[in-house]
């Protein structure tokens, strides 16, 4: 059970020249299109009656009639109408809109969501549709009302459309709005000096969202210039313990670590070993995807800019990673192929960062295997240099040091303490995600990224060019933040911010800072899901560093709000105990040539799903149309379902997701991937 996430309309501005819509001059009867789709060359800056200018993307198919837009993705698999209605009503307008665009239109309502009003608008409002699951589709409405004028957005789609153009369509849903807004900017601000009462407000609020999320710990460090001037542990290491975060407890960082892997790159660049544009192939000639003439193409730049067009693909280092080492995470990637052209649309890829670490390393230690190459180059050029004295690969270390555990979430929203070892899946794909830190030494990560290549002390640690390399935009992620070499690059109502999150199966991070007020935050969680506490977090910092509008309570009680009506949305029809007569055929080893073998068993009065790695009950899912599916009660997977499959006699387990289906046959399968570089 995979309940999506639709973007919620947190608007930001947007100028440009562009071509502009003239409404009709009265509502349209709905009738046949006979505009033409014409194809955009290039990204085109396009507007309606009243909005400000957004951007639609090159490759998109336009067609303009009756004061609407659609727009429609290269594939033509995502359609996005765009309209002004009149009226005193957000919700009569999107009401209004479907009948007008399409009069037939039924689908129920499956969540309405009114987010805080913001920005200048008077009414916004959100509507996800119910659509039958074998659809694997995305349907959903949006209105922003602005005085007496509605600005709607109707989006029909296929999942895979909108994991793979998300980007792109995102910086339409954001950049379509009224030119009339009065929206809160930062731009021309000072930043507020950072005093103990300022600082006192953040904590009250840090403390107060962790209470009211029940995360059991939660570290934080702020920066400012090149001295911390707040640190400081909340909550406990562990759910029902009573040993207290300090500020240095480790965390594991996830995806925060590929910043340390691109500032590694960077050093190695400085040092001659390549360049950013030296071909990947250069420095692991074996390496390959599923696209040879990607291969060819693929630059060490590549492998971290997010822009590649290789789709996220995660699952096979969750369901197989004991034992496992870089080289057959690279073998893995043979397999793996591009679903956009490079530099077309950000799609987020950890194995492509996972390679670019291990090539980079190479290059610095080709006698050395890939994981001790890299865990060598990044203590010698990064942790040591730095002087991050606690920060580690080593799983083993950070068991003997003052560490955090992780916790996963399940049905209820309760953390439940994981084992150490579930998270080790990340020990294979290091470089994207596999750090052990805590808020001490990441503040002197910080601290060098603000003072642009100099260590705390300052000392020379990288140069300028190439520090300031990964913060060049590489492609959108929406209409204000794109993606640059490991570091998501961009503004928050007009202020410059730099920052990169992460996520691992029981622990989240967030990075941030701000080169023009000379700031940064770190905050580490030991649990996964957190994502209303960081944002609201980081926004609560912005209100006290700009004196900025009261809005950070307000976002995450929405969020919460809204992900629990999700929730409830989507737990319709599931069996936490499933019905024994049918799950017990279905017993046994079943196996995936990508994600290895699991095998399903009763104990009890429980049915058992075990990866090996991890281990969750099993309830049952009775869809509408008939369909049944396996649903995983427990963390680390809680929600993860997989589809029984009968045809022509055959039994198979489906796990479908936007754009991978892993298709489980009864057995032990083969044995998986392997790959070893050539030796320079």
């Amino acid at each position: 059970m995979r309940i999506r996430a639709l973007p919620l309309l947190l608007l930001t501005s947007c100028t440009a020249a562009s071509t502009t819509v003239t409404p009709p001059s009265s509502t349209p009867t709905p009738q046949a299109s006979a505009a033409r789709a014409r194809k955009l060359e290039a990204a085109t800056p396009m507007r309606t009656a009243s909005s400000s200018p957004f951007t639609v993307s090159a490759g998109w198919y336009v067609t303009e009639e009756h004061g609407r837009l659609l727009l429609e993705d290269p594939e033509r698999e995502l359609r996005i109408t765009l309209l002004e209605v009149p009226g005193a009503s957000a919700e009569r307008a999107l009401a209004e809109a479907w009948k007008q665009t399409r009069p037939d239109f039924a689908l129920p309502v499956k969540l309405s969501a009114h987010p805080p009003v913001q920005d200048g608008w008077d009414e916004l409002i959100q509507n996800t549709y119910d659509t039958p699951p074998r659809e694997a589709r995305v349907v959903a409405g949006f209105a922003r009302r602005k005085g007496d004028t509605n600005y709607v957005i109707l989006l029909d789609g296929s999942d895979a459309a909108m994991e793979r153009r998300g980007a792109q369509a995102a910086q339409v849903l954001l950049g379509f709005k009224s030119a009339r807004l009065a929206e809160e900017s930062f731009a021309s601000k000072t930043p507020l000096p950072l005093t103990a009462e300022r600082l006192q407000t953040l904590e009250s609020f840090v403390e107060q969202a962790r209470q009211t999320m029940k995360i059991p710990g939660v570290a934080l460090a702020v920066v400012q210039g090149n001295r911390v001037v707040y640190e400081k542990g909340f909550g406990v290491r562990e759910l029902g313990g009573s040993k207290p975060v300090t500020p240095e407890t480790l965390f594991l960082i996830g995806s925060t670590t590929k910043s340390l892997t691109t500032l590694m790159m960077a050093r190695l660049v400085d040092e001659g070993r390549f360049g950013w544009d030296t071909p990947a192939t250069q420095l692991l000639p074996d390496f390959a995807l599923g696209d040879p003439e990607m291969t060819k193409k693929l630059t060490v730049q590549n492998t971290v800019c997010a822009c590649t067009g290789m789709p996220r693909q995660d699952m096979e280092m969750i369901f197989e990673s004991a034992g496992f080492t870089g080289e057959q995470r690279i073998a893995e990637m043979r397999q793996m192929k591009p679903t956009t052209g490079i530099g077309e649309t950000y799609q987020y890829s950890n194995p492509m960062v996972t390679a670019g670490g291990y090539m980079a390393a190479h290059a610095a230690e080709p006698k050395l295997p890939l994981g001790q190459a890299y865990d060598r180059v990044m203590q010698t050029r990064v942790f040591d240099a730095l002087g991050m004295k606690a920060t580690t690969f080593d799983f083993a270390r950070a068991r003997k040091q003052e560490h955090a555990s992780p916790h996963g979430m399940n049905f209820a929203f309760d953390y439940r303490v994981l084992p150490l070892s579930t998270e080790e899946a990340l020990i294979p794909v290091r470089p994207a995600g596999g750090a052990w830190s805590n808020v001490r030494d990441m503040a002197r990560y910080v601290m060098l990224e603000l003072s642009k290549g100099r260590t705390p002390e300052g000392k020379p640690f990288v140069s300028e060019a190439n520090l300031l390399a990964r913060r060049e935009p590489q492609v959108k992620i929406n209409d204000t933040m794109s993606y640059g070499l490991g570091l998501m690059v961009g503004e928050i109502h007009g202020a410059r911010v730099i920052h990169h999150g992460g996520n691992t199966l029981g622990f989240s991070s967030d990075l941030f800072f701000l080169p023009e007020a000379n700031v940064g935050v770190v905050l580490l969680t030991n649990v996964q899901g957190d994502g209303p506490f960081r944002n609201a977090v980081r926004r609560k910092f912005l209100e006290v560093l700009f004196d900025g509008q009261d809005l950070a309570q307000a976002k995450l009680d929405f969020a919460l709000k809204n992900r629990q009506e999700a929730f409830a949305k989507g737990v319709v029809g599931l069996h936490e105990q499933p019905d024994m007569d049918w799950i017990k055929p279905l017993t046994g080893s079943w196996s995936n040539r990508g994600l290895g073998r699991v095998t399903l068993h009763i104990e009890g009065s429980r049915a058992m799903f075990d990866a090996g790695e991890w281990r969750s009950a099993v309830g049952e899912k009775r869809e509408t149309d008939g369909s049944r599916r396996l649903i995983l009660l427990d963390p680390p997977m809680a929600g993860l379902d997989l589809l029984v499959q009968q045809e022509a006699g055959r039994t198979t387990l489906v796990l479908e997701l936007p754009q991978q289906r892993y298709v489980f046959e009864r057995g032990d399968g083969a044995a998986p991937l392997a790959y070893t570089p050539a030796r320079q």
